[in-house]
């Protein structure tokens, strides 16, 4: 059913087990809410303001940046609790710091709307979220469909599902991973080249960009400006270092890529370990089962908690699992060409690992076919990281026993 997602191999269940279960690829046949957290610090007197973004056809950082670009701020102003994809429409909360009301509504950009702007004490932080709300249309399903479906979906809510990354969090390519080793790893340059041959449509910039660099020529160096225009986000700031420390080794400008771009390299090669260890322990039937060594974790399943095994999101300072898991975790990766001590401080980070469940709760399932656009449509909740892409591939293969 499962095998390793954004590596040399996919999931079995990337082409449904049915032909209709597959989310419509219109992006208003795929609308993601987000179960945002209460402002606990609300306040007239806040200099934050938290506010709703819906989106269509952008993803949450781009939205980010856009909205900091028209408030003339640069992009880390902007605050976001978690990524949601661009291939929908999606609703999320952000925050920004030293705007008025009136400005922020007057914001006009393509593709987003801001609305239910609150005053607030604190930024709005990653990770401050409830988790999501999904709601897919199936294309190919019929009426005579929506039973199964429906009991499919029930199943999974008692049972759970794996709990993996879909291909989406590793780049259109499902290789985004390798950029965070290389940030591990090194050479320096080999990183930012990496990223520019991850930047469709500016690569050949960034791979210009880098070759300066790697001449050492003051004269070219000092030129790096130039390339700006051309350059994404991330290079652009390496660009500008450059230009402002001219005798800067490779090693220093690594640390120019913007901190929140670097993060997110690492935990892309977090998740694809994680789901490497998550892929050995379905195949051995041990994802939902707690084995001697493992470190659990407390979910809920209908009216009872439930111990569920963990899988790690890499990091020296990450608690590790004992005997068998623990050599399961090791092994892979070691198999990606890593030890612990590599994601000690990589590109100057210090990342903190963590414990991920290797089951996903599902919750608040609904399935109901809809008469007006003659489609069925499906809902569920899913905590902060899961992913709905992988609920689909289960329910296609559930839904062949009903």
């Amino acid at each position: 059913m499962f095998g390793v997602v954004g590596g040399e191999s996919r999931e079995e269940g990337a082409a449904p087990r049915v032909p209709w279960a597959r989310r419509s690829a219109a992006a208003d046949g795929f609308v993601v809410d987000e179960l945002s957290v209460e402002c606990s610090d609300a306040g007239e007197d806040g200099s934050h303001l938290w506010f709703t973004v819906q989106k269509r056809g952008v993803s949450t950082p781009e939205a980010a940046r856009r909205i900091a670009r028209a408030l003339g701020l640069p992009p880390v102003a902007v605050g976001f609790a978690g990524r949601k994809d661009a291939r929908a429409i999606t609703r999320q909360r952000m925050s920004v710091e030293h705007v008025e009301p009136d400005a922020l509504l007057a914001v006009d950009v393509p593709g987003i709307r801001i609305r239910d702007v609150q005053r607030a004490r604190t930024k709005l932080r990653l990770g401050d979220l409830e988790g999501n709300r999904f709601h897919l249309r199936l294309d190919g399903a019929a009426e005579s469909d929506a039973p199964r479906t429906r009991a499919a979906l029930v199943e999974l809510a008692e049972d759970g599902l794996p709990n993996a990354y879909g291909p989406q969090r590793f780049g259109a390519e499902g290789r985004g991973w390798e950029i965070g080793r290389l940030l591990c790893t090194g050479p320096p340059l080999a990183y930012l080249g990496a990223i520019a041959a991850d930047d469709a449509g500016r690569t050949e910039a960034g791979l210009e960009l880098v070759r300066r660099i790697e001449s050492g020529s003051p004269g070219e160096r000092r030129r790096a400006t130039e390339l700006g225009p051309q350059l994404g986000p991330e290079l652009k700031a390496v660009a500008h270092a450059l230009v402002r420390k001219r005798s800067a080794p490779p090693e220093d400008l690594v640390r120019a890529v913007p901190k929140r771009a670097r993060s997110f390299h690492v935990s892309m090669l977090q998740a694809y370990v994680f789901n490497r260890v998550l892929a050995r322990r379905v195949a051995d039937g041990t994802w939902g089962t707690l084995l001697p060594g493992d470190v659990a974790a407390e979910l809920t399943f209908g009216p009872a908690p439930r111990a569920v095994p963990t899988g790690p999101m890499w990091s020296p300072r990450m608690r590790r699992a004992e005997d068998a898991p623990a050599a399961v975790e090791l092994e892979e990766l070691r198999a990606v060409g890593l030890e612990p001590e590599d994601l000690g401080a990589p590109g100057g980070l210090t990342p903190r690992g963590a414990r991920r469940p290797l089951v996903a709760e599902l919750r608040a399932p609904e399935c109901v076919w809809r008469d007006d656009v003659g489609a069925l449509w499906i809902s569920f909740e899913l905590p902060p990281g899961s992913y709905a892409t992988v609920v689909l591939d289960a329910l296609g293969t559930r839904a062949l026993s009903h």
